[in-house]
């Protein structure tokens, strides 16, 4: 048995294909839905479908807090999070995963691949074929100077923990705007563990931006990389490998014959630059700023 852990906000629309896809999974599971008051569908359809969840004040919802208070809830030592708009792509997604996590047996969490829904566009589509490649890896601290930041990078949309070890680190951050994920994955590489990434583990999970998300997003990120600069500055810096990922992602443009989009992703790059450096200076900002600057805008109290 694992525990499968999925905060909830406004869920009515997921929830009808998730459930269904969890209901057929190889492996045997106990679900813990946290719901940050929602209000669509989203308490009606659990209740019908007899499924318990938890209530998390919308006003206290932070991403390590409320997934903390999962592991506390969870009856067992294999614990999995998924977000809402996660769909598992097989009825062997999750058994996979954890397959993936026991395999190695100095892994302390691993982590699938996410496979882009069909009416992504090409630049959403993009981030999924270039963060979750074909090829499982397994990341250790030795490959730091290989892969810099991609070392720690993880997503909790869609991956398994050890509770022991995760607890014996302190959990999640407990006041993160996101990246908890991320700040765990570095700490757990800083220790000395292995993260895995269990490409046979698969889920549709994906997103099309328009420019000012993107902006609003790389904000975000700037925040957190600014909040966690002490953990993170062992790996290299993320900007270097922005630079990367421009690069590879024109070259895809070309080989999909969509050279007439690059101009547009000139305006995306600007965008998300200008949203990082501004996200990474948020101390200096009013924080009616930095709440109309960021796309987690209910962070800012």
């Amino acid at each position: 048995m694992i525990s499968v852990v999925i905060p909830t906000f406004n869920a009515a629309q997921y929830l009808p294909k998730l459930l269904l896809a969890l209901s057929t999974q190889t492996i045997q599971y106990e679900l813990i839905i946290l719901d940050s008051e929602s209000t669509d569908d989203t308490c009606l359809l659990l209740s019908k479908a007899a499924i318990p969840f938890i209530t998390v004040p919308k006003s206290s919802f932070n991403h390590g807090t409320t997934r903390n208070l999962g592991v506390e809830l969870s009856k067992y030592e294999i614990v999995v999070f998924l977000t809402q708009d996660a769909l598992p792509a097989s009825d062997t997604t999750l058994e996979a995963l954890v397959k993936g996590l026991q395999n190695d047996a100095n892994s302390a969490m691993a982590y699938g691949r996410q496979l882009p829904y069909p009416e992504t566009d090409i630049f959403g589509r993009f981030a999924r074929y270039i963060n979750y490649p074909e090829q499982s890896l397994v990341k250790s601290k030795s490959m730091i100077p290989q892969l810099g930041i991609k070392t720690c990078s993880c997503s909790n949309s869609f991956a398994v923990y050890k509770k022991t070890l995760l607890k014996q680190i302190g959990g999640f951050p407990k006041n993160t705007i996101l990246g908890e994920d991320v700040t765990v994955a570095a700490r757990f590489i800083l220790d000395g563990y292995s993260l895995v990434y269990c490409a046979e583990a698969q889920v549709y999970h994906s997103h099309t931006y328009s420019i000012p998300e993107e902006f609003r997003r790389y904000f975000d990120i700037g925040v957190f990389h600014q909040q966690q600069r002490e953990i993170l500055k062992a790996f290299r810096k993320a900007e270097a490998e922005g630079f990367r990922y421009v690069l590879d992602e024109s070259n895809y443009l070309i080989q999909m014959n969509k050279k007439r989009l690059l101009p547009m992703q000139y305006v995306r790059t600007v965008a998300k630059l200008v949203g990082y450096r501004a996200g990474k200076l948020f101390n200096y900002f009013p924080i009616f700023l930095n709440r109309k600057l960021s796309m987690h805008r209910s962070f800012w109290k």
